[in-house]
């Protein structure tokens, strides 16, 4: 992640769109899991903090955050997010089964690709037996934009090759869905015909809020989007890919 996105997302992830209709539909995932059962979390690959600082307000849980980048980790000090340090994903210092909750928002997709299963042996070590993993990347290596470009993004995942690997670690996988699947056909327009058409460059996607009426209706497909899978049903496509899975606890 290069300083300038960094500086970008710390300027709009409270009020841009996309983060607060995806910060919906994650609550749907994991208000059934984490109210109530305070614990001690990791959001591994923390960028900025935030996540992490919901994390605790929502669920009152002792988060803990790691970046690879040592501007992130100011920017989560800047925060007051002070349980944060510089260290990779891939060699988490930490403990065997250190945590009861691990979070990983949409950072397995801008590793190379040889990293991925090293990430995720991680996750699952420094799991508690029975607790619980959440993991968010980006779906669709057709729906790659200027803006993956931009985050130096490697590789966007389909379903059954996440779970694929989730069920490898012997995590098994509770819930899990496709999501930004309403704006999908749009932004597949705009990415692979109307940017190619351009010749568009490489820029970031949340530089620039949009204006309020636009950020508050997309804002809101999102959440109707968050709705729906709380009634159960799973999105078949979309931008996104979520799921969550847990550690066997242990048979005594």
């Amino acid at each position: 992640m290069t300083p300038a996105e960094l500086h970008n997302i710390y300027r709009s992830e409270r009020d841009f769109w996309w983060y607060r209709g995806m910060r919906a539909i994650t609550r749907v995932f994991l208000d059934p899991l984490l109210n109530g059962n305070a614990g001690r979390a990791l959001d591994a690959g923390c960028g900025t903090g935030y996540n992490a600082l919901e994390l605790q307000r929502n669920y009152g849980l002792q988060t803990y955050g790691v970046d690879i980048a040592p501007l992130a980790i100011q920017y989560c000090r800047t925060r007051e997010f002070q349980r944060s340090s510089v260290a990779s994903i891939t060699s988490l210092p930490f403990a065997d089964a250190t945590f009861d909750f691990i979070g990983s928002f949409d950072v397995l997709v801008v590793l190379p690709r040889g990293q991925h299963d090293a990430a995720l042996r991680e996750f699952e070590r420094v799991l508690r037996p029975g607790g619980w993993l959440f993991i968010r990347v980006a779906a669709f290596q057709e729906l790659r934009s200027r803006h993956s470009q931009w985050t130096a993004e490697q590789h966007r995942y389909r379903a059954p090759e996440l779970l694929s690997k989730l069920a490898g670690l012997d995590l098994r996988v509770e819930k899990w869905s496709y999501a930004n699947a309403f704006l999908a056909p749009i932004a597949f327009l705009k990415f692979r015909i109307w940017e190619n058409l351009r010749k568009a460059p490489p820029v970031s996607g949340v530089a620039e809020i949009p204006p309020n009426w636009l950020n508050d209706a997309l804002t809101g497909v999102l959440k109707t989007e968050a709705a729906i899978i709380a009634h159960g049903f799973r999105f078949p496509f979309g931008q996104s890919l979520m799921a969550v899975a847990r550690k066997p606890a242990l048979i005594r």
